[in-house]
């Protein structure tokens, strides 16, 4: 049952440098004023916004955010220079966001109940907290048929045809996850008012409902440290283990041991 993290393609994140005499490799680039890059393919262009579909989803970015678009065939656009407004004034530099990554190593977590009593959203979630406030969570809804007879199961994972990625706190962006053999990184970007010494929290968590609000709860987790500085990125490993986690079958209709399901940050 301890399936290991599967792996996707990482197109979004880091897409590398792009230059204005060669076309670009994987269709159109649009390089954003925090200097990232997000290739796909170009399929409107508003007064003020532009959409991109990438692997990932179709993306809606206003043209305030863009520095310039280079076209699949070559041909690079310019929307704004670091150096000057489009009415002359020089620019005001706008604050690089925070970059804190998260790379995820070990087991995947997975969660099984008795068909006959399962919870109506069999949801599993990974939250990201700072000091207990929650910034940013990857929620997996998909079902794993047939794994267990008899049972409802959900083994966590980071597919994009699963995975709902979300902010939770005002001004956090979330990346779409990047993978390399053995390990994914999930990157948020926050504000640069979160600078400074963090408790760094993670938990995996089961959804319920109470009334018309979903709710969470913890069934495993860690705290750990984070020092977010504008110059460099913070980069925390979560490494997991699966320990003993089983399934306790039709009397008890629940995990068993799930609490032996380890998990460790550390900064690398």
């Amino acid at each position: 049952m301890m399936r290991r993290l599967r792996l996707i393609a990482l197109v979004l994140w880091g897409f590398g440098a792009a230059t204005a005499t060669a076309a670009p490799p994987h269709g159109d680039v649009v390089q954003l004023v925090t200097g990232d890059r997000i290739s796909g393919k170009i399929i409107a262009r508003g007064t003020k916004r532009v959409r991109i579909q990438t692997p990932y989803g179709l993306l809606v970015i206003p043209k305030s955010e863009i520095v310039r678009i280079l076209g699949a065939d070559g041909v690079e656009e310019l929307l704004a220079t670091p150096s000057e407004e489009p009415d002359g004034k020089p620019a005001v530099a706008l604050p690089l966001p925070l970059k804190l990554s998260l790379v995820v190593k070990g087991a995947s977590f997975w969660q099984a109940w008795d068909s006959r009593a399962a919870p109506a959203d069999p949801s599993i979630r990974l939250v990201l907290r700072l000091d207990e406030v929650e910034i940013a969570a990857w929620s997996d809804a998909a079902l794993d048929e047939g794994e267990i007879k008899g049972a409802v199961v959900n083994a966590f994972s980071f597919e994009p045809g699963s995975l709902d990625a979300r902010a939770l706190a005002d001004g956090v962006r979330v990346r779409p996850p990047a993978t390399s053999p053995g390990r994914i990184v999930l990157h948020v970007e926050l504000p640069t008012t979160w600078a400074g010494s963090h408790r760094l929290g993670v938990a995996y968590q089961s959804s319920g409902t109470s009334g018309e609000t979903k709710a969470w709860r913890d069934l495993a987790w860690t705290v750990g440290h984070a020092e977010l500085t504008p110059e460099t990125a913070t980069v925390v490993t979560l490494s997991q283990d699966g320990g003993t986690m089983e399934y306790s079958g039709f009397t008890k209709k629940r995990m068993k041991n799930v609490e032996t399901f380890r998990l460790d940050l550390h900064t690398e």
